[in-house]
């Protein structure tokens, strides 16, 4: 009985790395074979750079409630990206010349959930230096201020 479950976790496991390989296969037989310069896809692209290049600026600026906004708008537009798959599937002659859009949606993963993540990250390691910045500012006014009292009290002695 023992060798039979070895067997079967032996299978499992040859099943995992193939379903890995396979799905390795697809990302990059999507990356070559699409017609990269649609305008439709350097559109969606372009979209992305503009929100890192927006993620860059706001992070020396003070835009919190627009980049939350904007975070927010990235998540739904991750979240809608089945529905989106689903409508570009059925419409696709529209606006592109192939069927990109899969079962799976693995082409809308790959050019939109993806990069909507990554930017996700970047806001969220945007905001985590912002905040150690401001508690290392808030300590060392905390510390200044401290100074200032002791000093005010040893001049009233």
């Amino acid at each position: 009985r023992i060798q039979i479950l070895f067997e079967i976790l032996k299978m499992s496991i040859l099943q995992d790395e193939d379903i890995k390989a396979s799905s390795e296969e697809m990302i990059w037989n999507i990356v070559y074979q699409t017609d990269w310069s649609e305008l439709w896809l350097i559109s969606v692209q372009s979209f992305h750079v503009f929100i890192l290049c927006f993620i860059v600026l706001s992070h020396r600026a003070t835009w919190n409630t627009l980049s939350g906004i904007v975070f927010v708008l990235l998540l739904l537009l991750m979240y809608l990206a089945p529905t989106i798959n689903t409508y570009a599937a059925e419409n696709y002659l529209k606006f592109t010349k192939e069927q990109y859009f899969d079962s799976n949606g693995m082409f809308i993963s790959l050019i939109l959930s993806l990069p909507c993540a990554l930017n996700c990250i970047f806001f969220i390691i945007s905001w985590l230096v912002q905040s150690w910045n401001l508690m290392v500012e808030i300590k060392a006014k905390q510390i200044q201020y401290t100074e200032n009292q002791k000093k005010k009290t040893k001049k009233t002695q």
